[in-house]
């Protein structure tokens, strides 16, 4: 009889779980993307200004339909932040960048949507 093991030492392989789906949810992206334009154009209609419409519509009814449009589009960044933070907790930094590729992305649209708004 051996006394070697031929069994796997177990390891911790949470963090890296938690890394890989903190990149996993920048897939989540395209899906706010549809998301978010689906909730700030269906509140636009529903207050009565129909995207495209000849008047521009008030500073209220643009903030009512923009908001809950704009946090739709950062849940991805807030997932991958989560995952990111769980992972750094066991001393694995690496999920920071996708989180952070992520809320630059929805801060970019946050200024593209603003932009729009001043220039328009």
């Amino acid at each position: 009889m051996s006394t070697t093991t031929t069994r796997r030492p177990v390891r911790e392989d949470s963090d890296h779980h938690d890394v890989r789906n903190a990149w996993l949810s920048m897939l989540l992206l395209p899906v706010a993307f549809v998301g978010a334009f689906v909730v700030g154009e269906g509140l636009a209609s529903l207050l009565g200004h129909p995207v495209g419409g000849a008047e521009r519509a008030p500073l209220w009814s643009i903030l009512v339909a923009s908001v809950p449009a704009l946090l739709v589009f950062f849940v991805p960044a807030a997932v991958s932040a989560w995952f990111a933070r769980r992972a750094a907790a066991r001393g694995d930094r690496r999920g920071w960048l996708p989180a952070g590729i992520l809320t630059a992305v929805a801060v970019a649209f946050v200024g593209i949507n603003v932009a729009a708004y001043v220039a328009g």
